[in-house]
C-alpha cells in the first residue's frame, strides 16, 4: 500500500514539476578568464556526471580484477617454486646419502629457503660442501641455519663443532664452542666435544680439568675414568717434562695429590716422561726414592732403561737391598744389566748365573752365554745356550697346547 501512494506521488510530482523543468533548463558556463571552455544546460551536465561516474566504477571494477589476476598469478609462481624446493631438497638429501656431493650441495642450497625445513636443508647443504673441501661455503650455510629458525643455533652449533673437527681445524672449533658455552652453559655436550679438542691442541691441562669437573656427566664407570685420566696425565706429564724436567718434578713433589703419588701407574707415567724426554738423573733420584720406600719389583725395568753417566747411586741402593736377602732374582738381574753398563762384564756374569738359579728366562740365558763366550768360556756358554733352547721349546709346546 505504502509503495503504491509512493509511485502515486512521484507520478503527480513528474506531472506537475516536468513541464516547470523542461521549460526552465538552466544554464551552466565552465569559463577559465576571459575564454569560455565548456556551457550546457543543467539537465545535461547531470547526465554528464552519471555517465562519468558509471564510466568510473567500470574502470574500478576492471582495475580490480586485473590487480586480482595479478595476485593469483604471483600466488600460483610461489607455489609453484615452493613445490619445486621441496621436490628439490629431498632429491638433494638422497644425493647426499648417496656420496653425490657436488649435486647435493648445488640442490640444497639452492632449495633451502623456500624448503619444509630450511634449517634442516642449510645443515644437509653444509655436510655437503663440508665434503667437497669447501670450508667458506660449510660455514655460510651454517651460519644462515642458526640465524633462519629461532632455536636452532644449539643444535647448529654442534654440528658445527663436529665438521671443524672432522676438518681438523681444531682452534676453529674451539672458537665456536666457547661461544656456545657462552649462551648455554650448563650443557653436557659441550663439556663433551672439549675432551675432543683438547688433546688435538696437546691442551692436556684444561683436558683433565673438564675431565674432572664433568665427571658425574660422563658415561664412564670407574675403570673407563680412570684410564682416560692416567692417559691424560701421560700427555701431561711429558709435556711439563719437555718444557723442563724441574716444571716435572715441582707439580709431581708439591702439587700432584697423596693418592697420586702412591699409585704405580703414576709412578710409571712420570719414568717414562722423564726417559722420553732424556732427562735421566730425575728418572734416577725418583727410582731410587721409591724404591728405598717401598721396593716395587714393576720399577726395576726402568733401571735399565734411564740413560745416565753415573750409575753408582743405582748400584749401590740395590746392593743394600741384595743384603737384606729379599728379591735375590730381579735384583741380581737389574745389576747385572747396570755393572754392564759400567763396562764391567766378570760383575754381570756373576749376577746373571745368581739371577737363573732363581728364575731362569730365555734373554737372560742368550745374555749369559753370550758374555760367556765373550771371556773364552765356551763350555759354559754352551750350557746357557742349550737351557735357553729348553726354555723355548717348553713354551712354545705350552702355547701350543692352549
Amino acid at each position: 500500500m505504502i509503495r503504491m501512494i509512493l509511485i502515486i506521488s512521484a507520478l503527480i510530482a513528474g506531472l506537475i514539476l516536468g513541464p516547470e523543468i523542461s521549460g526552465n533548463k538552466g544554464y551552466i558556463l565552465i569559463s577559465f578568464d576571459s575564454y569560455t571552455t565548456y556551457e550546457t544546460t543543467i539537465i545535461n551536465a547531470g547526465f554528464i556526471a552519471l555517465v562519468f561516474y558509471f564510466l568510473l566504477l567500470a574502470a574500478e571494477w576492471v582495475l580490480r580484477r586485473l590487480l586480482s589476476m595479478s595476485a593469483v598469478t604471483r600466488g600460483w609462481l610461489g607455489q609453484r617454486k615452493t613445490k619445486k624446493a621441496q621436490k628439490n631438497s629431498l632429491l638433494g638429501m638422497w644425493a647426499l646419502f648417496e656420496g653425490k656431493n657436488k649435486q647435493a650441495h648445488k640442490l640444497l642450497s639452492q632449495s633451502a629457503e623456500r624448503s619444509e625445513s630450511p634449517t634442516l636443508t642449510y645443515i644437509a647443504a653444509a655436510k655437503a660442501a663440508h665434503l667437497q673441501g669447501l670450508y667458506d661455503q660449510r660455514d655460510d650455510h651454517l651460519q644462515l641455519a642458526s640465524e633462519i629458525q629461532k632455536g636452532a643455533e644449539l643444535a647448529t652449533g654442534f654440528v658445527w663443532v663436529e665438521l671443524q673437527l672432522d676438518a681438523k681445524q681444531y682452534e676453529n672449533a674451539l672458537a665456536t664452542l666457547q661461544d656456545l658455552q657462552v649462551k648455554y652453559p650448563k650443557n653436557k655436550r659441550i663439556a663433551s666435544l672439549y675432551l675432543d679438542i683438547y688433546p688435538a691442541l696437546n691442551e692436556w691441562k684444561k683436558y683433565i680439568h673438564v675431565l674432572k669437573e664433568q665427571r658425574k656427566t660422563l658415561d664412564y664407570n670407574e675403570l673407563e675414568f680412570a684410564a682416560i685420566e692416567l692417559n691424560a696425565y701421560q700427555h701431561y706429564f711429558k709435556q711439563l717434562a719437555e718444557n723442563s724436567a724441574e716444571f716435572l718434578k715441582v707439580f709431581w713433589e708439591k702439587q700432584s695429590p697423596r693418592w697420586m703419588r702412591k699409585e704405580l701407574g703414576y709412578q710409571k707415567a712420570v719414568l717414562d716422561a722423564y726417559i722420553a724426554t732424556d732427562n735421566g738423573q730425575y728418572a734416577q733420584a725418583l727410582l731410587i726414592e721409591k724404591l728405598n720406600k717401598q721396593f716395587s719389583l714393576p720399577l726395576l725395568p726402568y733401571l735399565d732403561k734411564v740413560v745416565i753417566t753415573d750409575h753408582y747411586p743405582l748400584i749401590l741402593m740395590l746392593e743394600k737391598k741384595l743384603s737384606k736377602g729379599e728379591f735375590s732374582g730381579p735384583i741380581n738381574q737389574a745389576l747385572a744389566k747396570l755393572k754392564l753398563k759400567e763396562n764391567n762384564s766378570m760383575a754381570a756374569i756373576k749376577h746373571l748365573e745368581v739371577s737363573l738359579q732363581v728364575e731362569a728366562n730365555i734373554d737372560d740365558c742368550a745374555l749369559l752365554a753370550e758374555l760367556l763366550e765373550q771371556q773364552d768360556r765356551h763350555q759354559e756358554a754352551a750350557v746357557y745356550y742349550r737351557q735357553g733352547l729348553m726354555l723355548a721349546t717348553t713354551q712354545n709346546t705350552t702355547v701350543t697346547k692352549l
